[in-house]
């Protein structure tokens, strides 16, 4: 199911004039994380939410890259920007990784405009119930545009959405580190009687996007995979996608 719903949500992109992107699911915190603007201090890297692995991971080979993302931490969050800290390598907990490392490797010194999307897995070390996992796919999109604005973000999310299924959709303000203005967007789950979160996204603040490509602004978002498939199927448990019960499979739709 979750397969048959990642392949159905590649052709919409692509049909909307999408590239795909991919990248390790093992990433330095200077990917994950720096380049990000977050925080070294951030609660997000604490591990009652990240995934830590044993030993380091490279920072980019471009001084020059490394030199502004610690400039605009230590000019904007304060304090000391450490090296030691950027080299931990984790289990990804977002694909937005993946977006900041195409912006730096892909749209630098590049003016024509881009949109890419990724279908890809992340972990995060927190309790399961019916509509969270430790480890799912989240989709992302980034659309890399001199001239893109916050009503060409809400236009990209309605119409994947309506091309998904889902007519009504709800937009509300939100914080991320990284995006600014930033939103959830949801939809209202019948069976649980309450709106449930499907991703959140924003613009890139030029604190991310400028010292990655030069470019602003860049639109952004991260979408899950999960729960839009578990309203699809009128589940009451996301957990039930990795239990092994044929039986169940076989009776769930077809996306």
């Amino acid at each position: 199911m979750v397969s048959r719903l990642r392949r159905r949500i590649s052709r919409i992109f692509t049909d909307m004039g999408f590239e795909e992107m991919s990248g390790p699911q093992v990433q330095s915190s200077f990917w994950n994380f720096d380049a990000l603007f977050q925080p070294q201090d951030h609660p997000a890297r604490d591990l009652a939410d990240t995934f830590y692995l044993k030993g380091t991971s490279p920072l980019p080979d471009d001084a020059g890259l490394v030199s502004k993302i610690k400039k605009v931490h230590e000019k904007c969050w304060g304090g000391q920007w450490k090296e030691e800290n950027a080299s931990k390598p984790v289990l990804r907990t977002h694909t937005t990784a993946v977006s900041a490392y195409y912006l730096y490797n892909f749209c630098k010194g590049n003016t024509i405009p881009k949109k890419y999307f990724s279908i890809g897995k992340v972990f995060r070390n927190e309790a399961t119930d019916y509509k969270h996992l430790a480890e799912f796919f989240q989709v992302e999109g980034i659309v890399v545009w001199e001239g893109a604005t916050f009503r060409n973000l809400l236009g990209c999310l309605k119409e994947f959405y309506r091309k998904l299924g889902f007519e009504k959709i709800r937009f509300q303000p939100s914080y991320f580190p990284y995006t600014e203005p930033s939103l959830e967007i949801s939809v209202y789950f019948e069976k649980k009687k309450q709106w449930l979160e499907l991703g959140g996204a924003g613009i890139f603040r030029p604190e991310v996007s400028i010292p990655l490509c030069d470019r602003y602004p860049v639109l952004a978002w991260g979408l899950s995979l999960e729960r839009p498939l578990m309203l699809l199927n009128e589940m009451e448990d996301i957990r039930d996608f990795y239990k092994s019960n044929v039986g169940w499979l076989r009776k769930q739709k077809v996306q």
